[in-house]
């Protein structure tokens, strides 16, 4: 009955117990819940303070990021991401871009070249078969080749050709010889016109005008070129000169010195004019310095070389200003500022250019002190008692490729055979023809188009003679022609120097 009665009484304690544990857990289950939930929220709270900070330590620390590096592709206005060891070139064509890429993507040209605008620093260096490329077409530092490009972070860069036409005019850019296809230069201008031409023309003959005028031309042009100019155009009967294309120094000098010489020649051609039509004319010329835009314009055989800009355009208004001021050369402030200490100023002026709104300070211009300071261009070299003449950089003349090269009265042909250059004469000695449209045979001949005589381009060597004739020849004077004696194709030694072609010329 007492162990019934204790049993009952411990069952019924150890109910208790247990409800209070229970109870006790369930409070408590509860209470874990509720800061479960509290801290869920407080930490989604931090968290969404803290993400922006978080974001930027993540981003900061490469080691943090799994992201790849990003290429941003225009004008496509594409977003690509670039893998680990890939060329920019083989990323664009893995997302279906047609990135133009004449040679596979070996190297060997540069139509898949690219302009980079931002990440520079990210592009690997140029390797060796990009630099000489780049140094080939002179390249700026922001354009590379995508096919040898790699990256290490993200890049923004403009395709440059983006179709068939664009491979046709890049083609005729690269041809330029100064420098970088749409360079910035800071050219020294000169324009010059004739006055009172139109009053000499009304009783001169067709003939004689464009006598007098192609005249003219040869004269100035000596005295332009002369002083390291070069003439881009002649508009009418002007001409259009520009100075320091070349990098040799003092380019505003020798402009001025060539106009000063230009008005001293053309005071020596009145009297030939006068004498030979009984009245003359006279020219003005204008010179600015300033800023202005070199490249190639045209297409096919038309394409030269352009400076464009407000540079251009100032020489111009310049040169007509003389009219107005009753001078003959005047020149701008800033290029009056560049040599103030070498020339002699007869008068100035202020006055306001045509079609502009601002007056300017112009100087005339009567006389040039001392001699310029550019490096002269060596064109003639003597070496143990050989006369050597300079003519083509080297790299002009590729591989399989003839060029003609006019040395005084002499017209070579240049022929780059296997690697190795070599100079004959452009004329066949049978009859005197040129052979610069002849073939080039694969055992190191010539071959003239007109009668079918061989020339071996090493030693001169006549191979064949005259052994076909063209239609049309009466057959008694075939028979002269043919019987003319073999003579030997001249040839001239050749030199490689500083990257120019040398040909030895010896007076005879």
């Amino acid at each position: 009955m007492w162990t019934n009665l204790v049993d009952s009484d411990l069952n019924i304690v150890q109910c208790e117990w247990i409800d209070h544990e229970l109870r006790s857990s369930q409070k408590t289950c509860i209470i874990e819940k509720k800061s479960y939930y509290i801290n869920c929220i407080y930490f989604k709270e931090i968290s969404a303070y803290f993400r922006p900070i978080i974001k930027c330590l993540f981003g900061y620390f490469p080691w943090k990021r799994n992201n790849l590096p990003q290429l941003n592709i225009s004008p496509d206005n594409i977003q690509i991401e670039i893998k680990d060891g890939e060329s920019i070139l083989t990323a664009c064509l893995r997302n279906n871009i047609s990135h133009l890429h004449a040679c596979g993507g070996m190297g060997r040209c540069s139509t898949c070249r690219i302009a980079v605008s931002e990440g520079i620093e990210n592009c690997t260096p140029a390797n060796k078969t990009e630099q000489i490329l780049a140094k080939k077409i002179d390249l700026p530092p922001e354009f590379r080749l995508a096919c040898q490009t790699e990256v290490t972070g993200d890049v923004h860069f403009r395709r440059l050709l983006l179709d068939k036409r664009d491979l046709v005019i890049a083609s005729q850019l690269n041809k330029g010889k100064y420098g970088p296809v749409g360079t910035s230069r800071k050219p020294a201008i000169m324009f010059s016109d004739i006055r009172g031409f139109t009053p000499f023309t009304e009783s001169v003959s067709s003939y004689d005008i464009m006598y007098i005028l192609n005249r003219y031309f040869d004269i100035m042009g000596e005295v332009i070129i002369r002083n390291g100019g070069e003439i881009n155009n002649y508009i009418g009967d002007a001409i259009l000169a520009f100075f320091g294309l070349e990098d040799s120094g003092d380019p505003i000098f020798r402009c001025i010195k060539a106009g000063v010489e230009m008005l001293e020649a053309m005071d020596e051609f009145k009297p030939y004019l006068e004498k030979s039509f009984g009245k003359t004319f006279d020219i003005g010329v204008g010179i600015h310095y300033g800023d202005a835009i070199v490249g190639m314009v045209g297409t096919g055989s038309s394409q030269r070389l352009t400076v464009i800009g407000e540079t251009v355009n100032t020489a111009s208004r310049i040169e007509s200003a003389n009219k107005e001021a009753g001078t003959r050369l005047l020149i701008s402030e800033e290029a009056y500022e560049q040599v103030k200490d070498r020339v002699e100023v007869e008068d100035f002026v202020r006055m306001k250019l045509k079609g502009t709104s601002l007056r300017k300070t112009l100087y005339e211009i009567s006389k040039v002190i001392g001699e310029t300071t550019a490096k002269q261009s060596e064109s003639i070299r003597f070496s143990y008692g050989h006369k050597w003449h300079k003519t083509l950089p080297v790299e002009d003349l590729e591989p399989g490729e003839k060029k003609k090269f006019i040395l005084g009265s002499e017209n070579i042909l240049l022929v780059n055979l296997e690697d190795q250059v070599y100079a004959v004469n452009n004329a066949c000695p049978h009859m005197h023809l040129p052979l610069d449209t002849g073939q080039i045979s694969d055992k190191g001949t010539i071959l003239c188009p007109f009668h079918d005589s061989e020339f071996c381009i090493k030693t001169g060597e006549a191979k064949r003679w005259a052994e076909t004739m063209p239609d049309g020849i009466p057959e008694n004077f075939a028979h002269l022609i043919k019987n003319i004696k073999v003579c030997p194709l001249k040839t001239f030694p050749v030199q490689i120097e500083d990257g120019f072609i040398w040909i030895c010329m010896n007076e005879e």
